[in-house]
């Protein structure tokens, strides 16, 4: 699986938010980035699938709206249909600053919210009116007023609602520049056999302070980081390419074939033939 990434976001368009539907594309991963915007992803139906914000994974609920903080990694396993939607709204950080009048923005939480809660009503009101809007597309001038007021609306609600002013959770907190050049380590070498305790050492910790670091901020140690992304980079190969399931294998960094497909049965609870015969024919959505 590709390494992490910066994501350069482009909002030059007549609404300040980005607001996109993903529509039913089937099975969508999105991989672990950051970018320099606050998302909003709202389950507008159904149960699509999982997202991970920093170090805590949350199973998609239908009228939740899940918030990523600025620079904080996250990333997407979705199944996408008619039944199961996601709306993304992106808040540019440029723009926020303006909006918010501060040196430095809010960090807002909690991450998973009930919009049917009362609470939320009013911030519910306003997602559901940029959702509205970005499904129908309308080219009424009614239509993009409402949505611009939805939008300065939304950020009073989050600013109203959800400002931590105590102490935040990593989970809201940019990832720290050490990790980040961890994640980037691993992401370039899963193929090949990689030490945690050099990776430790050449980033000044121990070990074992390293991999309770890495596990507070990403939900899981490094080691289990790397053999997850082994097993994403698998799942990408059988769904886009005819490479054999032993060379896949060993590209991802398995030590042999045998150990590739226990690991990859118990956590998929099939194997990477039958995944691949399931999942291949489903990525027009690429």
């Amino acid at each position: 699986m590709p390494r992490p990434y910066h994501e350069r976001l482009n909002f030059t368009m007549t609404l300040p938010l980005r607001v996109i539907s993903h529509g039913t594309c089937g099975p969508k991963m999105v991989l672990p980035h950051w970018h320099q915007a606050i998302e909003l992803a709202y389950a507008y139906k159904g149960h699509p699938g999982t997202v991970h914000i920093g170090g805590s994974t949350y199973h998609m609920e239908e009228e939740h709206l899940y918030v990523v903080n600025s620079e904080v990694v996250h990333s997407y396993e979705t199944f996408l249909d008619e039944t199961n939607q996601i709306i993304t709204l992106l808040l540019p950080q440029a723009w926020l600053f303006q909006v918010v009048a501060a040196k430095q923005l809010p960090f807002w939480g909690p991450l998973d919210l009930d919009l049917r809660s009362a609470p939320y009503l009013d911030l519910a009101r306003s997602v559901h009116t940029l959702a509205t809007n970005a499904l129908t597309e309308p080219d009424d001038r009614a239509d993009y007023l409402a949505s611009l007021g939805a939008e300065y609306q939304l950020v009073g609600e989050l600013l109203k609602r959800l400002t931590v002013n105590g102490q935040v959770s990593s989970d809201q907190l940019p990832l720290p520049q050490p990790l980040r050049q961890a994640v980037t380590e691993i992401q370039d070498n899963y193929g090949q056999p990689v030490s945690i305790a050099d990776m430790a050492e050449r980033l000044n910790y121990s070990s074992v302070y390293f991999s309770r670091y890495f596990k507070e901020y990403m939900g899981i140690s490094p080691k289990a980081y790397l053999g997850q992304i082994r097993l994403e980079r698998a799942t990408q190969l059988l769904m886009t390419s005819k490479t054999s399931i032993q060379e896949i294998a060993l590209q991802t960094g398995f030590r042999t074939e045998k150990n590739f497909f226990v690991t990859f049965k118990r956590h998929y609870q099939m194997t990477p033939k039958t995944y691949r015969e399931k999942y291949a024919a489903e990525q027009s959505w690429t």
